[in-house]
């Protein structure tokens, strides 16, 4: 019991994923926007692999943060590991070569780099209500 009650509760994860995924939305617009239409379905499954990468990396970032620091880079190294096996998986499934194929990793780093801005928020965050917590 007493360890419970030392130890601050965790930030909520929510308001982080719905700006994660407001995120998204209005960048994989922006980028199917001025995609060509040749490139269109590369840029689609660009967006969807990062989309689900950025999900799944910041649900491990909330668990793991759990444990501490150690936590703290196991979270994102499964994101990172999340992140390869999907711009692979997502690059073969959409079946893009050529400029079709550039404009699908454009669009999964570009929103990979809005995603990751939004887990290190997160990280940042919850660390600074813990200090605070700590000088209590």
């Amino acid at each position: 019991m007493e360890q419970a009650e030392q130890q601050p509760a965790q930030r909520s994860v929510a308001p982080f994923a719905v700006a994660a995924a407001a995120l998204w939305v209005c960048g994989a617009a922006l980028l199917l926007a001025a995609a060509p239409a040749e490139a269109q379905r590369a840029v689609l499954f660009g967006a969807l692999a990062a989309g689900l990468g950025g999900g799944i990396a910041l649900a491990a970032l909330a668990v793991a943060m759990r444990r501490g620091t150690s936590g703290l880079v196991a979270g994102f190294g499964a994101g990172f590991l999340a992140r390869v096996a999907l711009v692979a998986a997502g690059l073969v499934a959409s079946g893009a070569q050529g400029r079709a194929a550039l404009l699908y990793a454009a669009s999964f780093f570009a929103l990979y780099a809005i995603s990751q801005a939004v887990e290190i928020a997160f990280v940042w965050m919850s660390s600074r209500g813990r200090a605070t917590s700590a000088k209590a």
